[in-house]
């Protein structure tokens, strides 16, 4: 059931029998490498994934930058509420110590219990003293005259400056 022979006679004949062949060597190497790509087409390809990759490293290093500045002002503003908490905390506990205000910024620690303890020393520190008094009531001693001559001695002083 083989076909049979055909002589071939003309060149026509050979053309056409050769042009079958061809196209059908084409087909089965179009099919063969149908997943294959043609070299112009990789060129392209390349190309566009160069400009994608540029654009992806250009983008990055933006974003780099704003995380950077993010990251900067989170850093800043952390900063100024620790200093906001541990003033206000100053404050309260140089209140509740009876530290005066204006000194509730020199009181020393980390912690609420190290600011109470510095707190109360500085309090002990600020607290009236019983003075000596003025006059004594006791006979027995004699400040008035002590008094008197250091007030004497001061006005002489003044004078002789003057």
């Amino acid at each position: 059931m083989a076909e049979e022979f055909k002589v071939i006679e003309t060149q026509e004949d050979l053309d056409k029998i050769i042009k079958e062949r061809l196209a059908r060597k084409e087909r089965d190497l179009a099919e063969k490498y149908k997943d294959y790509l043609a070299p112009d087409r990789i060129k392209d390809i390349e190309a566009e994934f160069e400009k994608k990759l540029t654009k992806a490293n250009e983008d990055l290093a933006k974003a780099n930058e704003k995380i950077a500045s993010h990251e900067q002002v989170v850093s800043d503003l952390t900063n100024r509420a620790t200093k906001a908490e541990n003033d206000y905390l100053k404050s309260r506990i140089a209140h509740e110590s009876g530290v005066p205000f204006e000194l509730a910024g020199r009181l020393v620690g980390n912690t609420e219990e190290e600011l109470k303890k510095d707190a109360e020393n500085f309090a002990s520190f600020l607290a009236p003293k019983s003075a000596p008094p003025l006059h004594s009531t006791d006979s027995s001693t004699s400040n008035t005259g002590d008094l008197a001559s250091m007030l004497n001695q001061i006005n002489q002083q003044f004078a002789a400056q003057n």
